[in-house]
């Protein structure tokens, strides 16, 4: 007896086999994740989640742009049309400029859409792209990746345009975009031309011209400069220097405006005089560095923080990455010195590449990570809830400080930072930067020696990967772990929330197939039935179904009980090289059973591919050869939870070689 939700990608069937309920999952991942008040909680289907509305584009913050009013026409025209447009170019000349003021002319037409800006870290591949697509049409932060084919599915009816600044994908990828798209118009700035399926809407911005250059600098620095005074100024060396890129040339127009002697002078005409400085004399790197030595000191410490940590910071977090009090109101003066870019709401800033420059030329000290993370705690104790006066912090400064701390051999702190801050991570939906705080908690923690802290990220941070990743055989254990309140207590203890979830949220069905699968993980020899989830590619298939039965092909059953057989004694890498040799003999036996020749190769592939694992860990010796943590003066529980970890790594491995060709009834 079966009820069906129809035949459409990602649905789910209950199939009822006698006593055994389970549930078959078609495409990937039809049961997401996020993380919402310290806890995972489950989300329907894409097809189920309703299209949230966009905002109406907003026109740029900057102001006019000069020289660029014909190409920001044809840009606007085209997208209009229905086209993708993309700008590209060197650094600097002025391609997002141009794209966010085609937005505020799309805006003020009534289309609606969203602006992706570059995040830190590394750049964006397609599969990113459509997870921070998803969050925006769905208004949810999605935990695990969201499928190509079930958000093509679910986005088939949206009509909407998508800037996405700083893209690096191939030409591939963005005709694969727009497939997935298809109702809606893209506008990518990039540094090389990639967008191939329509020559006339891709276009090469190149620097300014002398003139819209001279334009540039006369309304920046609020100057009716004419031909002389522009010869006095030495504009040509001027724009020389600056390579016609309109950042440099701000910032050049920011150095004259600082000087005494120019602003002393701005009430004298034509300026016949000679110039104050000598633009041939100082480069853009050195202008640079006079603009911050000359800075007040809490808005010298925030461009040292966004030099150290490499990531943009919202005002609000100023004062907390450096530790002085008067930080939070210092981005007004480096945004008029042309040291740091404005973006979102205008109170997040990015640190241009020769203010970089210059901070390290002038060898000041970093911010220390410790002061940094203290901070960053101590502002996150004193809020309630991060929202609109105090948005989630960046989950690369996190992981930034974090590291910051392990290398400064600050361990004990690196690992309560990480634990800390690791659920900010998850609810901002950045999974990588969640997994790689996990890393760096749990190496620091067990080289410090912290035993509740090491326990922490052995059971959590294991679990947490699991779900995340959909990698492993206990993927829907470990959000039954997670969802439970052994494990809501792991997950909330280090937030204080004190509160354990069930996991109503996530479904009855749910929890029906975590605790199957953690039977399957604990391997009771006991168990009849065997409970599998396969991971084929970045898909993953859920079944719960019985095994026993006549049309099981030969040797399958007694491949499966060797992916199940009792494995508590693994508690050294000596210990596990012996149970790879073990599962491998037993692969073996079950390959000489086989009688159809698919099921005998495949069986016979993995018992080799256990013999060769066997001989890499015995090659590694006291080490654990598919682990980064160090196992030196580790505590013997230690690495046994390791050893086991590997185990059921090699166990889901061993079933997702199976499945395929050993189909269970």
């Amino acid at each position: 007896m079966s009820e069906r939700e129809g035949s459409r990608p990602g649905h789910r069937s209950i199939v009822n086999h006698g006593d055994n309920l389970g549930v078959i999952s078609s495409g990937d991942y039809a049961t997401n994740v996020v993380y919402i008040d310290n806890r995972f909680a489950g989300t329907p289907s894409l097809l189920e989640l309703p299209v949230r509305q966009l905002d109406v584009l907003k026109p740029p913050l900057r102001r006019t742009l000069f020289g660029r009013e014909a190409l920001v026409g044809r840009v606007t025209d085209q997208l209009r049309s229905g086209r993708s447009v993309q700008l590209h170019g060197l650094s600097g000349v002025g391609k997002q400029a141009i794209a966010l003021e085609a937005n505020g002319c799309l805006g003020a037409h009534g289309l609606r859409g969203a602006v992706l800006l570059p995040q830190a870290g590394p750049a964006d591949t397609l599969a990113a792209v459509y997870d921070r697509l998803a969050r925006r049409i769905f208004g949810k932060e999605f935990l695990r990746g969201v499928d190509e084919e079930l958000l093509r599915a679910a986005v088939a009816d949206v009509d909407a345009h998508f800037t996405i600044i700083d893209c690096a994908l191939t030409g591939a990828d963005l005709a694969r975009l727009q497939q997935t798209f298809p109702g809606c118009t893209f506008l990518f700035t990039s540094p090389y031309r990639t967008l191939s399926n329509d020559p006339e809407a891709v276009h090469h911005v190149q620097p300014l011209a002398p003139g819209p250059a001279a334009e540039l600098l006369s309304a920046e620095l609020g100057l009716p400069l004419g031909p002389v005074g522009l010869q006095n100024i030495q504009f040509e060396q001027a724009y020389r220097m600056s390579e016609g890129r309109p950042q440099r040339l701000l910032q050049y127009a920011a150095f004259i405006r600082t000087s005494d002697e120019w602003r002393a002078r701005t009430g004298e005409a034509p300026f016949d005089g000679p110039g104050p400085v000598d633009p041939g004399q100082v480069s853009p790197q050195q202008q640079a560095e006079i603009l911050a030595v000359a800075l007040s000191e809490p808005a010298r410490q925030v461009l040292v923080a966004l030099a150290t940590f490499g990531v943009p910071l919202h005002a609000a977090w100023f004062a907390a990455v450096t530790g002085h009090p008067h930080a939070t109101s210092c981005g007004p003066e480096l945004y008029d010195r042309r040291l740091v870019t404005l973006h979102g709401d205008g109170a997040e800033y990015r640190i241009t590449a020769d203010a970089l420059a210059a901070v390290q030329s002038q060898r000041w000290p970093p911010v220390p990570s410790a002061t940094a993370a203290e901070g960053i705690l101590a502002l996150l104790a004193n809020a309630t809830v991060p929202g609109p006066a105090l948005p989630l912090p960046d989950p690369q400064l996190l992981l930034a400080v974090a590291n910051g701390l392990d290398a400064a051999g600050k361990r004990a702190q690196a690992s309560r930072f990480a634990r800390a801050t690791i659920p900010l991570a998850l609810r901002a939906g950045h999974r990588r930067a969640a997994l790689q705080l996990y890393a760096v908690g749990q190496m620091a923690a067990s080289q410090a020696g912290l035993t509740e802290d090491v326990d922490f990220y052995l059971r959590t941070g294991e679990q947490t990967r699991k779900l995340l990743n959909g990698d492993a055989i206990a993927a829907a254990a470990a959000l039954a772990f997670l969802t439970s309140s052994a494990g809501q207590a792991a997950v909330t203890a280090v937030t204080g929330a004190g509160q354990s979830a069930s996991a109503g949220q996530i479904g009855r069905h749910v929890a029906r197939i975590g605790r199957k699968l953690l039977q399957l993980a604990q391997a009771k020899p006991a168990v009849a039935a065997v409970t599998a989830i396969a991971v084929a590619g970045g898909a993953t298939t859920v079944a719960v179904v019985a095994t026993s039965g006549p049309s099981i092909p030969a040797g399958c059953s007694t491949a499966y009980r060797a992916a199940s057989h009792q494995s508590d004694n693994v508690r050294t890498p000596q210990d596990l090289a012996a149970y790879y040799r073990t599962s491998a003999r037993a692969l073996s036996a079950a390959a000489a059973e086989a009688t159809d020749s698919q099921v005998k190769s495949v069986i016979q592939a993995r018992a080799d591919d256990l013999n060769n694992q066997a001989d890499v860990q015995e090659r590694a010796g006291n080490r654990l050869a598919n682990s980064s943590v160090s196992l030196d003066n580790a505590h013997p529980d230690v690495v046994a939870a390791l050893a086991s970890g590997d185990v059921v790594l090699s166990d889901g491995e061993t079933l997702k070689a199976l499945l395929p060709v050993c189909p269970q009834e």
